[in-house]
């Protein structure tokens, strides 16, 4: 038997574990959580990553013994999104942070890749990267199909340095009122949860339920992806429509976008900076 067929049968014998987490985007800014100057002056203190237009938007509860904890916020870079003028020049980045407000990680919208990839395609295909503090990888989360009638489909792979494989994972849209997500592992195209979007909640609320016997599928890394993930499903709308402007005004020749400095550092060779 091979090492990697051992680690599979070990992974089958294990049981099941469960994480079901709640992405709760807020109805308006009015919310209790919003900070006054000298609190955020705090958050920028604590964390580097806490930038002074970022907008807290949301909360994240994990459901623990069958009671709702929170564990988390969110928040997004209001100067790149709401404060730009130009609709084709925004760029979305979103920010997860703990209870006590640090740092855990960044979905940013990559410009370049989604334009490029919506150019080839005909299809305006959406594309973000991750980046989960402590972990060493950068995970890019992409729309890989959809279209007319063509359920949506996004994709991101998780990789770890103790075993050195990576896990697929699969984002299919399902067809209906909601905005459903199955979760699916691509070894074996097993589906482990659902991204639950409630569609009468005004401002945005997302379940997310994480299955598995593999501790790697629910560990921070898979987990912190899939919340902000799902707190990018607000802005889709904008997003596509933003992209179907620029690739017709990019074809005719009459528009090129520009890259912020933090996608052009995203965009490097490491191995170039390496060598410096």
């Amino acid at each position: 038997m091979s090492e990697q067929e051992v680690t599979q049968e070990k992974s089958q014998a294990l049981p099941e574990k469960e994480r079901k987490i709640i992405v709760d985007l807020w109805k308006t800014k009015m919310h209790g959580e919003i900070i006054g100057i000298k609190q955020k002056e705090e958050h920028m203190a604590k964390s580097r990553q806490f930038n002074r237009d970022l907008e807290l938007f949301g909360e994240v509860r994990e459901v623990k013994k069958g009671e709702e904890e929170t564990v988390g916020y969110l928040g997004y870079r209001k100067g790149l999104w709401d404060d730009e003028k130009d609709k084709l020049n925004r760029r979305l980045v979103i920010k997860l942070f703990s209870k006590s407000m640090y740092y855990q990680g960044t979905i940013e919208e990559m410009i370049a890749r989604e334009f490029t990839r919506s150019l080839t395609s005909r299809r305006d295909f959406p594309n973000f990267y991750t980046l989960i503090d402590g972990h060493d990888y950068v995970l890019s989360v992409s729309k890989i199909r959809g279209g007319l009638f063509v359920p949506e489909w996004f994709s991101f792979r998780a990789h770890f340095d103790k075993d050195k494989k990576f896990y697929p994972i699969i984002l299919k849209h399902k067809m209906g009122p909601g905005i459903d997500y199955r979760i699916v592992h691509g070894i074996g195209d097993k589906e482990i949860g659902l991204i639950n979007g409630k569609k009468f909640d005004v401002g945005g609320r997302y379940d997310i339920d994480i299955k598995s016997s593999d501790p790697n599928l629910l560990s921070n890394v898979v987990v912190r992806t899939l919340i902000l993930f799902a707190a990018t499903l607000k802005f889709h709308k904008s997003i596509h429509k933003k992209i179907k402007k620029g690739t017709n005004l990019m074809k005719k020749g009459k528009w090129t976008p520009d890259l912020v400095n933090e996608e052009l550092l995203l965009h490097r060779n490491p191995r170039a900076i390496l060598r410096k």
